[in-house]
């Protein structure tokens, strides 16, 4: 894909493996790639999901085709998840695992008329964060899956070079010692107000493959 291209809808795939084959799968998928999208990351699990778990997420300029398979061809699988999301900020760009670090897949769920409150506020801070912290936002999306009760699941993915850089992120922990983090008390105030619209939230931690 172009490198101007703009990504509208991603796909997340969540793989259930046999045990001791997540690795495995993980680099078939890897080396095998997706036609027709921007591959945008595959993780294997660190904290918060079961260890035979492989997640895929592919960019698409637009709705990817039902017959598009993106997970390998193997016995291993048992079993998937697919969801799509629209795009709400940045998300146009691949999440390189030579970089190592770790990924968290924050998940929030929101009132749907708070929707854009939450997104121009999280938007607003990450200018700040990023330039105190390591974190590196690579997108905020938007889940297609319908609610009955007038919510909105909203996925942002994070970069961290490690867990001491995740922690030093979190903004209702003291700042930690030595640390360089003039703007906290502006992104943490962000933080704060978009945590006040939020009904719900969790966080998983993953590695990069």
């Amino acid at each position: 894909m172009s490198a101007s291209a703009t990504y509208r809808v991603l796909r997340l795939d969540e793989l259930s493996v046999k045990p001791n084959r997540a690795e495995e799968v993980a680099s078939a998928a890897r080396a095998n790639g997706v036609q027709g999208c921007q591959l945008t990351g595959i993780w294997l699990p660190l904290i918060g999901v079961s260890i035979n778990t492989v997640t895929i997420a592919t960019n698409w300029m637009q709705d990817p085709p039902a017959s598009t398979r993106v997970a390998p061809s193997s016995d291993a699988i048992v079993g998937t998840r697919t969801r799509l999301f629209d795009v709400l900020a940045r998300g146009q760009n691949a999440c390189d695992p030579a970089k190592g670090g770790i990924y968290t897949h924050r998940w929030f769920v929101v009132r749907t008329g708070d929707v854009d409150h939450l997104t121009q506020s999280s938007v607003d801070a990450w200018k700040y964060s990023e330039a105190d912290t390591a974190m590196r936002i690579a997108g905020f999306w938007r889940s297609r899956e319908p609610s009955n009760d007038d919510t909105a699941t909203i996925l942002m993915i994070v970069y961290y070079p490690d867990l001491t850089a995740w922690e030093a992120s979190r903004f209702w922990k003291p700042k930690p010692t030595g640390a360089d983090q003039p703007n906290r008390e502006v992104w943490g105030g962000m933080f704060r107000k978009r945590r006040d619209i939020t009904l719900n939230s969790w966080v998983t931690v993953h590695r990069p493959v």
